[in-house]
C-alpha cells in the first residue's frame, strides 16, 4: 500500500507541475483589426517617452521587469509569461494600435488601463515600449 500511495502522490506533483508549465506560457492574444489599425496620435518626444517611463515603472515593472523583458519580480507567480518588450522581433510584429488596445482591455492577470490611464497616458506607454527593443542592441 505505501508503494501505490507514493506512486499516486508522485503522479499528483507531477500533473500539477506539469500543469504549472503548461499555464505560464505564452498564449495567442487576438486584437481585433480595427484595434490593429490604430494609428499613434502621440508623438514620441523626449516629454511622450519619459512621462512612458515614470508610468511603464509604476505599472508595468512587476511583472514585465525593469528592462522590459518579461522577467519582473511578479514573472513566476503569473500564469502567462509577460511579453519580452526587448525582444526586437515580437515587437515589429505588433502595430502601436495592437499594444494600445492589449494595454486598455487587459487579460488574465494583466490590468485593464482604460479606465486607469487616460487614451493620452496609454500611447505614452506605448511609445515607451518600443524603445525597449531599439535599446538591446545598443548595449
Amino acid at each position: 500500500m505505501k508503494v501505490l500511495s507514493k506512486l499516486a502522490l508522485a503522479a499528483v506533483v507531477l500533473l500539477l507541475f506539469a500543469g504549472l508549465l503548461y499555464g505560464h506560457t505564452k498564449k495567442p492574444w487576438p486584437v481585433p483589426a480595427a484595434a490593429k489599425a490604430r494609428k499613434n496620435p502621440v508623438a514620441a518626444t523626449a516629454e511622450s517617452l519619459a512621462t512612458g517611463a515614470k508610468l511603464f515603472q509604476r505599472n508595468c515593472a512587476v511583472c514585465h521587469g525593469e528592462t522590459g523583458d518579461g522577467k519582473g519580480p511578479w514573472q513566476n507567480i503569473l500564469t502567462t509569461q509577460p511579453s519580452d518588450f526587448a525582444d526586437a522581433h515580437m515587437m515589429a510584429e505588433h502595430t502601436d494600435g495592437e499594444l494600445f488596445w492589449k494595454i486598455s482591455t487587459g487579460r488574465e492577470q494583466m490590468p485593464a488601463f482604460e479606465k486607469k490611464l487616460s487614451e493620452q497616458k496609454r500611447w505614452q506607454l506605448v511609445n515607451y515600449l518600443r524603445t525597449f527593443a531599439r535599446s538591446k542592441g545598443k548595449k
